[in-house]
């Protein structure tokens, strides 16, 4: 459990200090005397490398202490924290986002989950010291070969007999420390065991041998290469947890990883929105790309809102952990499963906008290709979309007789990015399955306070509104008929279909809920604009019928883009101040 005296770093002043300390540091991307700057980065970027200044800058900042939970001398306490902290990384370099921080932190949670005493005290030192650690996940059924785990650890002794390869490995080479997980039977489809296992930058990384480096288009300043094992000897203390607990070990893992993973990410989005607005603001009047034009305007209030989405559903997901713990694998897959496609449609309809400059590898547009090319890369790995969408065809098979109005609703605190009171997070045992749905649970108590909302944006909000829980009620009708099917048979295609349509829905529940108990406050997150415009485009998702022009909403929000750009803040839920 967390102490006392570490509550102070969870405070949301202390967020807030600790992520400005860190904008501070980091200074204006734009800046062309900032050594860490957006030209030093896309150099580094051209080299295949990351910016050593941005690694020592991290180094300083002492950025693996988020990683290590706050009982184990770290400042771990909230998943959301975590996401707001790495989105100030992601908005310079996905690269560095991910071969510093993320890797290490993907790693770090199998040792937190199950690991002894000692490996969890040994792994705290190694990350506060400025330690690097990397994780071959298993990769399920329906990954992808480029990810392809294929080891083996046969019993020898008292320890292990470590062999096989890893075909694809982020950061391996400058990692001290490895998370693996290796088929304890030697056969293809024998248990899975998870392991603790000395690097090649430990002095005890003997009997291994580094694959070459594999070229990636988008982050290549990560330093993506296999390993290859002969026989690596495992002393029984590296086993984490159980013999052939891996799987189960790897499934409480991954609600942690995707749904921190995905949240981070929309510091890219951020940047290549920031990168767009400049752009046209730029354009004289004339100009097709300028901002007197309907289809510029469209771009950027569009992706804007589609980042408000994106949050509210990275939000909901990240506080799940610690408010909804059976819930919290099902976010976490709705997470990895829509925001992807969300994101890197936005960042291509703004592309549009950018026109031929969209592709400049240099100058004052440059960063916007480099994002393009980096974002698809953040959703590839274990745990992809199909694996994602299985756990939210499972679902949907549990819910032939759920009852909405008899469920028990999400707590107001799943919807308050600023609210710091959680619970902690550690998850004993396996992850349960989810037995309700909380976030389908409270979108009918959000319609009724969506429906007192007077004026042209509370019509469009109650309309919007109306399309989702009309397709909620088609969607629970088509989840009894997917339930009736024999079990034993292949799932039906509609049930792919089925998938989309309540990832959709669950987004437009986070975002009303975001809303809703926010609605007596002051600020833009009180504001119905914002929120009539998210349900809209989402409904248009689900309904092209219900799709909507909302004048007001979009002046408003195309207002807000512009204040947040002239401010310097961040295009999420938090308005944070950047580069400052």
């Amino acid at each position: 459990m967390t102490t006392v005296a570490n509550r102070a770093y969870s405070s949301e002043a202390a967020v807030q200090e600790r992520i400005a300390q860190l904008e501070h540091a980091f200074g204006d991307l734009e800046d062309p005397g900032n050594p860490l700057g957006a030209e030093q980065f896309l150099a580094a970027d051209d080299r295949a490398r990351l910016l050593p200044a941005a690694e020592r800058l991290l180094d300083r900042f002492g950025l693996n202490a988020e990683f290590v939970p706050q009982e184990l001398g770290g400042r771990l306490d909230r998943l959301d924290v975590l996401s707001r902290v790495l989105r100030a990384v992601f908005r310079r370099d996905a690269a560095l986002g991910l071969g510093y921080g993320l890797t290490s932190y993907m790693a770090s949670v199998v040792v937190w989950a199950d690991g002894t005493q000692e490996q969890r005290r040994d792994t705290a030192e190694l990350l506060l010291a400025g330690g690097r650690m990397a994780c071959a996940y298993p990769e399920p059924p329906q990954g992808n070969d480029f990810l392809a785990n294929r080891l083996t650890a046969r019993p020898d002794g008292g320890g292990y007999l470590l062999s096989g390869r890893k075909e694809a490995l982020n950061s391996a080479a400058s990692a001290q420390s490895l998370v693996l997980f290796a088929h304890t039977l030697g056969a293809a489809q024998g248990e899975l065991s998870a392991f603790l296992v000395p690097g090649p930058d430990s002095p005890d990384g003997v009997n291994l041998a580094l694959l070459p480096r594999r070229r990636t288009v988008g982050i290549r300043g990560c330093v993506v290469q296999g390993l290859e094992f002969d026989g690596h000897r495992l002393d029984p203390g590296r086993l984490i947890g159980r013999p052939g607990s891996g799987a189960q070990l790897a499934e409480r893992a991954f609600p942690l990883t995707r749904s921190t993973g995905l949240s981070m990410s929309l510091g890219c989005a951020d940047t290549a929105l920031r990168t767009t607005t400049a752009f046209a603001r730029s354009h004289r009047s004339r100009s097709r790309a300028s901002l007197h034009t309907a289809r510029t305007r469209t771009a950027l209030v569009d992706a804007f809102t589609d980042l408000l989405i994106s949050d509210c559903v990275s939000l909901v997901t990240t506080r799940s952990v610690h408010l909804l713990p059976a819930e919290c694998r099902l976010l976490g897959a709705v997470a990895k499963y829509l925001l992807p496609t969300v994101l890197n449609e936005a960042v291509y309809d703004l592309s549009i906008v950018l026109g031929a400059e969209s592709y400049a590898k240099s100058g004052s547009y440059g960063t916007f290709q480099k994002t393009a090319r980096d974002l698809p890369m953040i959703g590839l790995g274990s745990a992809g979309t199909a694996s994602s969408r299985a756990v939210i065809v499972a679902h949907l098979l549990r819910l032939a007789e759920f009852d909405p109005a008899a469920g028990e609703e999400a707590p107001a605190a799943l919807f308050r990015p600023f609210d710091a009171d959680l619970p902690g997070y550690r998850q004993e045992g396996p992850v349960p399955a989810a037995e309700g749905d909380a976030l389908l649970a409270s979108l009918g108590w959000s319609a009724r306070y969506a429906a007192s909302v007077d004026g042209e944006l509370g019509e469009a909000l109650g309309a919007a509104t109306a399309v989702l829980t009309e397709q909620l009620r088609t969607l629970l009708a088509a989840c009894a008929e997917l339930a009736a099917h024999p079990r034993g048979r292949p799932v039906s295609p509609r049930a792919y279909a089925m998938a989309d349509r309540y990832a959709l829905i669950v987004a437009g529940a986070a975002c009303l809920g975001v809303w809703r108990h926010h609605r007596d406050s002051s600020g833009f997150l009180a504001d119905p604009a914002w929120a009539a415009m998210a349900l809209t485009r989402i409904a248009g998702r689900l309904d092209k019928a219900a799709a909507r022009i909302l004048p007001l909403g979009e002046e408003r929000m195309l207002a807000e883009v512009l204040h947040r750009f002239d401010d310097a803040r961040s295009y999420d839920l938090y308005s944070t101040a950047i580069g400052g």
